[in-house]
């Protein structure tokens, strides 16, 4: 009987230890399976999950149709009519809100993609521009020219397709690629618009404003399929950090989850990270012996101060190495390279900068020595070159 009790407790208590690991282990939990985030201060990828995983990505796809419209339009104010071929194959898709003899811009156009994600918005600019073969084509050109490696474009809408896909990384290039493009950037960051004829236009963000913080995100395109899942690329700056962020596949359980795992890892990050000086240049990491000098010893440390996007409070965590020369010999001019300064947080090398010489030491003037040395020797020689004629002189007299 007391086995039996034994076996049970521990039974309980590897269910209670399993059960803590699976709480701790997370950081934060969304239902995206395909998400990568910048820090586009540095560039650098802080967060990512199958982010090179090739995924459908549905109305995602319509940023590179803005970008592929945008270098084929010469002037965004002239105008266009919408045609009853603008509405052929939209059905179950998005649709911007447009009828039938509107005229409007293209600029209108544009907002009407962008913000709505408008198939007949979509449908209007090919028509009206490249046609659809030649615009798929730039497509994947201009997909292939940025750096899109692992892309393939079949439709400019986003519908689902085996030839019609990304991944999380591979938007996030287009995204910023984009975002260089001023008009571009004007109309993604835009949440509320009213074209020429008087539709006005919202961003997908909009419905959900009162449930969510929408007003965290910057700018955003979402897309939404069975097949891809919900949606959103996005960006925002919080505590002067410029983020983007592409979630991908996320749940489809309700309208607004991508919105809602993009707000829970911004919110994370933006909360327990920041830039903090892991190197300031009054920080001495090492200090090594000068030979032949009256300075005795140089100190190694950063010429500037560096600081480095870390977890909140990581500086506790940081060790400091100096890998290069254990003694700075005789004559070693300034600028000289002396080795590399490294920053780990725990056992990752989170940093490293080369250091030079900057200054000129002052070295034993070892020429004035010698000759020093030689006029001394010549003393003595004189000295006792006087001393033998001397000892000679008092020989012969005797």
């Amino acid at each position: 009987m007391n086995i039996i009790i034994k076996r049970v407790f521990s039974l309980i208590l590897l269910v209670l230890t399993l059960t803590c690991v699976n709480v701790y282990a997370e950081e934060f939990s969304v239902t995206a399976e395909n998400i990568v985030l910048y820090n586009l201060n540095d560039d650098s990828i802080i967060y990512e999950k199958n982010s090179e995983e090739k995924v459908s990505i549905a109305s995602i796809t319509k940023i590179m149709t803005a970008l592929v419209a945008l270098d084929n339009i010469v002037d965004l104010s002239d105008t266009v009519v919408i045609t009853e071929d603008d509405f052929a194959y939209t059905s179950g898709y998005s649709k911007a809100g447009f009828s039938v003899g509107d005229i409007v811009t293209y600029e209108d156009l544009l907002y009407a993609i962008l913000l709505p994600s408008g198939a007949d918005a979509v449908n209007s600019i090919v028509n009206n521009t490249l046609g659809f073969d030649a615009f798929i084509k730039e497509m994947n050109n201009l997909a292939k020219r940025i750096g899109m490696n692992n892309t393939s474009f079949s439709n400019p809408v986003g519908k689902d397709s085996d030839t019609n896909y990304s991944t999380a990384k591979d938007v996030a290039t287009m995204l910023k690629y984009a975002l260089n493009n001023p008009e571009f950037k004007k109309i993604f960051t835009t949440k509320e618009y009213e074209a020429t004829n008087g539709l006005v236009l919202q961003s997908t963000l909009m419905p959900y404003k009162d449930i969510l913080n929408v007003d965290l995100i910057d700018g955003s395109k979402s897309g939404f399929t069975r097949d891809a899942g919900r949606c959103l690329a996005s960006i925002t700056t919080i505590n002067d950090v410029p983020y983007l962020l592409v979630v991908l596949d996320s749940s489809l359980d309700n309208n607004y989850s991508a919105v809602e795992d993009s707000i829970t890892i911004y919110d994370y990050y933006s909360n327990n990270y920041s830039y903090q000086v892991v190197l300031d240049n009054d920080k001495i990491v090492t200090s090594i012996p000068v030979e032949y000098s009256k300075t005795k010893e140089y100190d190694i440390k950063s010429s500037k101060d560096i600081t480095l996007y870390l977890e909140n409070n990581s500086i506790d965590n940081l060790t400091y190495e100096f890998d290069g020369i254990k003694e700075i010999k005789y004559n070693t001019k300034e600028g000289s390279k002396l080795g590399t300064i490294k920053v780990y947080d725990n056992d990752t090398l989170i940093y490293e900068s080369d250091v030079y010489l900057n200054t000129d030491i002052e070295y034993y003037n070892f020429y004035l020595l010698g000759i020093l040395i030689v006029f001394f020797l010549l003393i003595i020689i004189i000295i006792l070159k006087i001393k033998r004629r001397k000892r000679r002189r008092r020989k012969r007299r005797k």
